[in-house]
């Protein structure tokens, strides 16, 4: 039965117009549209929204990752400061991230997407220019606690934002697709890095301060492209170049990509939410919602650490910094390889945990060989490197997937997104102190460090798996557990649908 037949029959029923008639999806109601006509919509909405959110992450991982390249060059020596003082820096970008996570998620509800995330870019492109102005560590820790707070939200404003055109069996693979911006980031960074830093002291400016300046040149461009050519929400099409003159989609296809969405998951709404103090106090105690944060925290940290000082362990191998920085390129192509391909097995088999175990597995192999290759020759060193580099955020990209199809409400959704981002970014402040300059040049207590966060998350995944899987026996014994539901818009006749379906978790 079709939608609108659905509303006839809710019409006969004897609701008024004011009353939303309850419809229960997996039961009486069907897409009026063919398969064809869906696939379609959706191939061109991937071509249209992922390569812009992409692009705009690849300009976020950009600035924030190029300290790396930085530290092949002489910025410790022309600033006067060592490892240590750079890696308090990187936590303060972190610690900006996590204190505005949350504030800066709720004004782009209030906001929008397309003029929030806009202003977020071009306003951090600017901080990530003018950073290679800095003279001393005092400015050094300022451009990066501002640069930080600049960049708070967009991940998981992102995130939400792709929520509302996605269905849950479309979200992991369109997720890491996201994500391949940060990945990509993390290989080209290096590459990008080795080709400005190749230029050497050029018209007296030092090859650090030529990465700022390009980099961040770059950023702010790509922010100027995110401005015009996003498409605002949902159901509107139609980019700010424009001028409200035409849309990406046509009537029919913005129907399709507005329903589709709403019968998948009747709670969403196409509309911008109004996320309470209530809402965010209900989110941040639910204890699944805080495993997923644990799961992303544990993987992160030995992830941000080798992605730091993956470079200068390759340089410290006897090779020179241009090269040294291109070669940790290779690890990071990788990640984005087997992030796409794990993902694409979440979307089709509909489970996430065995992807992530896969991935933890790896890491816990990687991070062990790792460890026992001090003794081994600079090639196998090399090796073993690029291999705990290959995983690079996979357990944590997958994560964000796992959590978005287990929450129930728009609002949960929307701060859970923003959570799991501040866990990220916690992990990045615990992670950018685990290579420390006493531990040079072996680095074995950094490593004995990531080799044991590997096993804490592999076991933290079988028991997030485990507690969705027992949860659904125990909702199917009940028979009648809990339902999502939502309105869709008013239709012509001036009806009101409840649409409802029957939850259960994704393991």
């Amino acid at each position: 039965m079709v939608l609108e037949k659905t509303l006839e029959t809710a019409v006969t029923a004897g609701h008024s117009d004011e009353e939303a008639a309850p419809v229960n999806v997996d039961e009486s109601t069907v897409a009026d549209w063919t398969e064809a006509e869906e696939r379609a919509v959706k191939r061109k909405l991937d071509f249209i929204l992922l390569p812009i959110l992409g692009l705009a992450f690849f300009a976020l991982q950009m600035d924030r990752g190029n300290i790396s390249n930085a530290l092949t060059s002489t910025i410790t020596k022309d600033l006067g400061i060592d490892t240590n003082q750079i890696n308090v820096g990187n936590s303060l970008l972190s610690a900006g991230i996590v204190l505005l996570e949350i504030p800066s998620n709720i004004l782009l509800q209030r906001v929008g997407p397309q003029k929030w995330l806009s202003f977020q870019i071009v306003a951090w492109g600017l901080v990530a220019t003018l950073q290679n102005f800095i003279t001393n560590y005092g400015s050094y820790l300022a451009t990066r606690l501002l640069l930080g707070l600049c960049e708070a939200g967009f991940i998981p404003g992102s995130l939400y934002t792709m929520s509302t055109w996605y269905k849950k069996s479309e979200s992991s693979l369109r997720i890491s697709i996201f994500f391949l911006g940060n990945l990509i980031a993390s290989a080209t960074t290096s590459l990008i890095g080795a080709g400005i830093l190749s230029m050497g002291d050029r018209y007296g400016v030092a090859g650090w301060r030529w990465l700022f300046i390009v980099e961040g040149a770059i950023t702010i461009g790509i922010g100027i492209i995110f401005i015009l050519f996003l498409p605002p929400k949902v159901g509107n099409g139609s980019p700010l170049i424009s001028f409200g003159r035409w849309s990406y989609f046509n009537r029919r296809e913005s129907y399709i990509l507005v329903r589709r969405v709403i019968l998948d998951d009747p709670a969403k709404t196409t509309n911008h939410l109004r996320i309470s103090g209530s809402d965010v106090w209900t989110t941040v105690r639910n204890p699944r919602i805080l495993m997923h944060i644990v799961i992303t925290i544990t993987s992160t940290i030995p992830v941000n650490a080798i992605n730091t000082y993956g470079p200068s362990v390759i340089k410290s191998l006897g090779y020179g910094t241009v090269r040294a920085n291109a070669m940790a390129s290779v690890g990071s192509f990788i990640a984005a390889a087997v992030t796409v391909l794990l993902a694409w097995v979440c979307d089709t088999t509909k489970r996430r945990a065995p992807s992530l175990l896969i991935a933890s597995v790896w890491s816990l192999i990687a991070f062990t060989c790792l460890r026992e290759a001090w003794k081994w020759s600079a090639g196998r060193k090399y090796a073993a490197v690029v291999f705990s580099m290959a995983m690079n955020s996979t357990i944590h990209i997958l994560n964000v997937g796992w959590l978005s199809v287990n929450c129930r409400r728009p609002q949960e959704r929307s701060v859970a997104m923003a959570m799991i981002i501040m866990g990220a970014n916690s992990g990045g402040i615990a992670g950018s102190q685990v290579f420390r300059t006493q531990d040079a040049p072996l680095y074995q207590n950094a490593f004995t460090a990531c080799l044991v966060l590997s096993a804490v998350v592999t076991i933290e995944i079988i028991g997030q798996s485990a507690w969705y899987f027992i949860s659904n026996k125990k909702l199917d014994k009940l028979g009648d557990g809990p339902v999502v539901a939502g309105k869709t818009d008013e239709t012509p006749d001036g009806l009101k649908v409840e649409l409802v379906r029957k939850w259960r978790w994704t393991w």
